[in-house]
């Protein structure tokens, strides 16, 4: 009789994977909506915050809240995502949720800047972790 056990270490590895790819993607101004919206789809079931996808999921975050402000990322979507993630954050281990400076409230706190065309400066905060 088969375990179901080796099925769920096999659920794991390839959304550990698929994690990696995502980060991979996210990285690059040309792949980053797409993985973007995927990664917010995964993130909107709760099933997305387990311990064992935790490494993955911080390692995208990571990326998100250092390119989403660029010239060529999408600054909303990067928003968005870091957000629904926030929402979340009491699944993460204390590593992870404490592995930034903590702002005055005790919440993470990361800003993004935007430049608009006009040669406005936007800001959105939001709170979120990462690497």
């Amino acid at each position: 009789m088969m375990t179901a056990e080796p099925s769920m270490d096999r659920h794991i590895q390839q959304t550990t994977e698929r994690l990696i790819c995502i980060k991979q993607q996210l990285s690059h101004p040309s792949t980053f909506q797409t993985a973007a919206r995927e990664l917010l789809e995964w993130c909107a079931d709760p099933r997305a915050f387990q311990r064992s996808f935790e490494p993955g999921l911080i390692g995208c975050l990571t990326i998100v809240s250092r390119v989403a402000a660029q010239n060529g990322y999408d600054f909303d979507l990067g928003y968005r995502l870091l957000a629904v993630c926030a929402v979340h954050r009491d699944k993460f281990t204390p590593k992870s949720a404490g592995n930034h400076e903590l702002s005055a409230k005790g919440n993470l706190i990361a800003t993004l800047y935007s430049q608009e065309p006009n040669g406005k400066r936007t800001t959105k905060e939001v709170l979120v972790f990462w690497e």
